[in-house]
């Protein structure tokens, strides 16, 4: 007995001591790791520590030899035995360097995703036809799975709008991969185009407001010659010409407005008879021309238009009010395509309704009452594992846990304290969204196309 003690010794003795976080993660296959070192100025959350990741990922998972491309997530990390939670916001990485509210609340390790071809998640020259629900859904397989090497604890994945709908595929695709999913104002559109928007903007809102928005936009439309000028100063717009982006954001305006600031802006309308400088600067505040200029086409908004093509739909709203003012078709998408137009399969988004009509277990969704996507929400059969909120006069932008009742916010923390074994879960911070301005892609999803928190 001695003696196997002694050697039993030795051998604890000679064990190697456990590698950092860093280490592990470099150990990973296909990965490139750097460790992001936060600048003078920011506070890091205490106990975390920030990545960037690079993930090597087939541009076609079904044929692994027609090349790779580099998928950027970024990583906070605080502790292994922590849930992990999975942010994909359906576009470029957000959420880079803060927690999201589900992170927060389960005070967990946090990853943001790329969606494939976006951003900088791309081949120099991208297949269009692999930019895909499916392809995307193994790309995040493919994420979890080698991260799991690292994080055991439960994974719950979470995203708002496209990113909420995302999340809501990759369940049902791969159910074994995440332990829950937390979607926010996730429409599933199921139609090219939907009709079920065609009087969205009659039926949200005030009308006082609603009517004023109007009178705005004629406004915008009718001094088209100076404030043109105004967008072309501001983005190129070699893609599709600034007359063209500058008339697709002002269709989109009354539409924007109650997804991306609703009711508590109202009162920053501005008359038609204001200066130029206040309509145009009201009109960029809300969603102007340059979401429609190259930058933001070449990063995100020319791959969202084309999966809406392709199997993502679109709906189709009333703007009669305009129609003598219009140069072009706002239903033609053509000068905004990276790609000829796909043929439209709605299979998989009509896969999804359906399942969701069923009640999956381990789902909380939360709507807004007045988000102008809100006819896009799927049927969800709620139950005790199944919880669907709606946040009274809600937007696109101010519908989240912190938004929802008192009761509802209790249930659903209880839920996630369920899902995730985490015990000492953290209630969501009760504030009213972040200023105007700040809002990103991850919420502001283009509207032209099928137009978090």
């Amino acid at each position: 007995m001695h003696r196997l003690f002694v050697v039993a010794l030795l051998a604890s003795c000679n064990e190697a001591p456990p590698k950092d976080i860093a280490e592990r993660l470099a150990d990973l296959p296909g990965v490139t790791v750097m460790e992001w070192t936060p600048p003078q100025g920011f506070e890091p959350r205490p106990g975390y520590r920030y990545f960037d990741l690079h993930f090597t990922q087939p541009i076609d998972h079904d044929n692994p030899s027609a090349g790779t491309f580099e998928q950027y997530v970024t990583l906070m990390h605080v502790d292994p035995e922590r849930p992990l939670v999975a942010y994909t916001g359906g576009y470029g990485a957000s959420w880079r360097r803060s927690l999201t509210e589900v992170g927060t609340v389960l005070q967990a390790n946090q990853i943001s995703v790329e969606y494939r071809f976006y951003a900088t998640s791309r081949p120099e020259s991208p297949d269009w036809s692999k930019l895909t629900v499916r392809q995307n859904a193994d790309d995040e397989h493919h994420i979890y799975e080698l991260l799991g090497e690292i994080y055991e604890g439960a994974k719950i994945q979470t995203g708002g709008s496209k990113g909420g709908e995302n999340s809501m595929f990759h369940m049902m695709l791969y159910p074994d991969d995440v332990d829950g999913v937390v979607a926010y104002v996730a429409p599933v559109i199921t139609d090219f185009p939907d009709l079920r928007y065609a009087t969205v903007l009659d039926d949200v809102g005030i009308d006082a407001c609603t009517a004023a928005l109007r009178a705005v936009q004629r406004e915008l439309l009718v001094r088209r010659q100076t404030m043109e000028m105004r967008a072309a100063a501001e983005a190129d717009y070699m893609i599709a010409g600034v007359s063209h982006a500058y008339e697709t954001a002002v269709v989109e305006l009354e539409f924007s407005f109650w997804m991306t600031r609703g009711e508590p802006d109202c009162p920053m309308v501005p008359l038609p008879t204001a200066t130029d400088d206040e309509l145009y600067t009201f009109l960029t505040d809300t969603g102007g021309p340059a979401a429609y200029g190259d930058a933001d086409l070449l990063s995100y908004g020319q791959q969202y238009l084309y999966q809406d093509h392709l199997e993502l739909g679109y709906p189709v709203w009333q703007h009669a009010h305009l129609d003598d003012l219009l140069l072009y078709s706002y239903e033609d998408w053509s000068a905004y395509l990276p790609a000829p137009r796909p043929a439209y399969d709605p299979t998989l988004a009509r896969e999804l309704a359906a399942w969701l009509a069923r009640g999956p277990d381990h789902l909380i969704f939360i709507g807004g009452e007045w988000d102008p996507w809100g006819p896009g929400y799927p049927v969800i059969a709620s139950d005790a594992d199944t919880l669907v909120f709606s946040v009274a006069h809600g937007s696109h932008w101010s519908s989240g846990l912190y938004s929802v009742t008192e009761s509802e916010r209790a249930a659903a923390l209880a839920a996630l304290s369920e899902w995730t074994g985490v015990s000492d879960v953290i209630s969501p911070r009760i504030a009213p969204p972040a200023p105007m301005g700040s809002r990103g892609p991850e919420v502001y999803r283009p509207s032209r196309s099928v137009v978090g928190e």
